[in-house]
């Protein structure tokens, strides 16, 4: 049965630093993001991916670029796949933001708080919205192909929470690791969520 499978960018300077740097600041991997995105492209080899789509941003570019370079592929933009926007928190670290207002990072899947709007931040309701056009045009347009989607964290719980309609605090608290995969299936007609965090073995471990 064909697959879906989202992988979330390798670890970043910002996840190091807790920087929040949105879309439009640069974030490289690091080398060790660089080697979790290597040990993930082997694990792809398995699946035979036909297509491959990616956020523009700098990171999850990066990060396609090693999988396709593994997997002798090709891959191409989609903004469906962008990373939030975090409108005024870009440049703040992660810690001083729920310093000053609690765990406004909770209650951006909740959605109720105006200082998410106040600071421009993308809901996660809109988030939801692109990734299920998403979704509903894959399983329009490429029915029998396996693809890949490179992109962020909430992109990715976005695309969980359709399949499992989680609870706010749940999606708070389900950690997606870089470079792991999220896996949908397609089953009559339908997608099933297969698999969330895979990864090679010793990372479990590690990490």
């Amino acid at each position: 049965m064909p697959l879906i499978v989202f992988v979330r960018h390798g670890e970043a300077d910002n996840n190091v630093k807790r920087l929040l740097v949105g879309r439009h600041i640069e974030s490289h991997l690091t080398e060790c993001g660089i080697q979790q995105v290597k040990d993930t492209g082997q694990h792809l080899k398995k699946l035979m991916i036909d297509r491959v789509c990616v956020s523009p941003v700098t990171r999850a570019v990066e990060t396609a670029k090693i999988i396709c370079e593994i997997n002798d592929l090709q891959y191409q933009t989609d903004e469906r796949l962008y990373e939030i926007e975090l409108g005024d928190l870009v440049g703040m670290n992660y810690d001083e933001v729920i310093e000053k207002h609690g765990n406004l990072f909770l209650k951006f899947y909740t959605g109720d708080d105006p200082i998410l709007d106040s600071y421009g931040i993308e809901s996660f309701s809109a988030v939801k919205k692109r990734i299920q056009n998403l979704l509903d045009e894959t399983m329009k347009n490429y029915p029998d192909k396996n693809l890949l989607f490179v992109t962020h964290l909430d992109p990715i719980k976005a695309a969980i929470s359709i399949m499992l309609d989680l609870p706010p605090e749940s999606l708070y608290g389900w950690h997606i690791r870089n470079a792991s995969m999220t896996i949908l299936k397609h089953e009559n007609g339908n997608l099933s969520l297969s698999g969330v965090n895979v990864m090679g073995f010793h990372r479990y471990i590690d990490e």
